[in-house]
């Protein structure tokens, strides 16, 4: 069998087409549509040029109702809220839609390919346009919750307030992760430190090359916030390991030893040593192995 897998972002989108033993046939990635209706287009146009589909896994920004098949909240990307987004793919393709959390999905992904019998508890959190989370719990993906009649995914960690007087974040709260570690949230960072703007994260990380000491600060100060919100995770949570994936991974080397060594003094004391913290090994791959993957559970 063979997938379509997406990994919906507020930037891009990427897609694969990847078979039941978890081997990706072609990869690619497209800038994500400006609405609703563009975006289904774009999918089934995908699925109609390509051959021996058997399903399509979606991973989606946002609180998703598996139940009602509805994006209940997605603050990147408002224009699917409120959407039957399988319904509607469904219609023009006839074949199995599946949907979750992208970055459930990403978690999901990480775990089938990298930690699969290895590993019992884990925690992923993806930092990109903005701060995702994913958790596997007893080997299984820890996504849902009964609300009344709806089935909700339940693990926004990016939406966990590491200051209650801090930015307003797109949630409506203050503080929230997502306003520190995501894209936009480390470019304030900069913005305020240095009193001027860096266009993008490839500008901010070629003045930390040159050793910028406002980046290098900005930098200090990521991994600072970033530590802050992982604390109340593994506090809550107590994972055998916890992974960064998302695309501002691959500018570990700027922060990632300062975020491991400042978490070590947060977390509560009886888990100090009790897990270790590690690099995605699937980079931007996770979302679309974890599409695969849920389409293997549910297929």
């Amino acid at each position: 069998m063979h997938f379509l897998c997406l990994d919906i972002g507020g930037t891009n989108i990427k897609y694969a087409v990847i078979s039941d033993k978890l081997e990706i046939i072609s990869f690619n990635k497209f800038k994500t549509p400006d609405s609703f209706e563009n975006l289904i287009k774009k999918i089934c146009k995908l699925v109609e040029n390509t051959d021996n589909l058997s399903a399509v896994g979606v991973g989606i920004p946002g609180v998703y109702d598996s139940e009602n098949d509805c994006l209940i909240y997605a603050p990147n990307l408002e224009f699917i809220n409120e959407k039957k987004i399988g319904n509607e793919i469904s219609k023009q393709i006839k074949l199995p839609v599946f949907i979750e959390n992208d970055a459930n999905l990403a978690a999901l992904g990480e775990y089938y390919v990298i930690e699969k019998n290895k590993v019992h508890n884990f925690v992923l959190i993806t930092l990109g346009t903005g701060v995702g989370g994913g958790a596997i719990i007893h080997q299984k993906l820890f996504t849902l919750s009964k609300q009344g009649k709806s089935n909700m995914t339940t693990f926004e960690a990016g939406h966990i307030s590491i200051n209650h007087n801090g930015r307003l974040c797109g949630c409506g709260r203050k503080g929230c992760i997502e306003t520190y570690c995501g894209i936009n949230g480390i470019l304030k960072t900069y913005e305020e430190i240095s009193g001027k703007k860096a266009e993008n994260i490839n500008m901010l990380v070629k003045l930390a090359y040159k050793n910028d000491k406002d980046a290098l600060h900005t930098f200090e100060m990521y991994s600072e916030h970033l530590s802050e919100g992982i604390a109340s995770l593994v506090n809550i949570l107590i994972p055998e390991k916890i992974k960064i994936g998302g695309g501002l991974s691959y500018y570990s080397e700027f922060f990632f030893e300062k975020t491991v060594n400042k978490l070590n003094s947060k977390v509560y004391p009886a888990y100090k040593g009790q897990f270790q913290m590690e690099i995605a090994k699937l980079n931007n791959k996770a979302g679309v192995y974890g599409a695969a993957a849920l389409c293997i559970e549910k297929m």
